[in-house]
């Protein structure tokens, strides 16, 4: 898979899936499992990998997490989301991180996360959420080449 959009986008898919996970974690309480899950089997990574613009930057995090619960109301959530200040935490760091890594590899969320799971990306935060980016990225890539080779 090449590399499906421009750099120009990347810090807004980076946002965005921090959001996403930061919601689906802490405001709706999900298991890491269940979140990865929720994100995996909507059409959110598809799209992204393709490049549909209207998910690369069209769509709030927020807005994004309706996709990935299309069969039940999240609104009540959504609102109090809204209403609380917004501080980045680990489960930020972690939609922030792999987007990062799906964009720098050009390889599937599905096989990044297959790889190296949400859970295990979320253990990861007090080691490398400090240092560079590329750290976080050749580990996790060293565990997906592993894994896929």
């Amino acid at each position: 898979m090449k590399s499906s959009y421009d750099e120009i986008y990347l810090s807004d898919v980076q946002k965005n899936l921090g959001f996403l996970f930061q919601f689906m974690l802490c405001n709706m309480t999900l298991k890491p499992e269940e979140a990865q899950n929720a994100f995996l089997n909507s059409i959110i990574p598809h799209q992204i990998e393709i490049a549909n613009p209207d998910f690369l930057c069209g769509k709030s995090g927020l807005e994004l997490a309706s996709f990935c619960f299309a069969d039940k109301d999240i609104s009540t959530q959504i609102k109090q989301s809204l209403s609380e200040p917004f501080y980045p935490q680990a489960e930020y760091w972690c939609g922030y991180v792999l987007a990062y890594i799906q964009w720098k590899n050009k390889i599937s969320f599905n096989d990044i996360l297959n790889a190296f799971p949400l859970e295990m990306l979320l253990s990861s935060y007090n080691l490398y959420h400090e240092a560079d980016i590329s750290k976080i990225e050749e580990a996790v890539m060293g565990r997906v080449k592993e894994i896929i080779h």
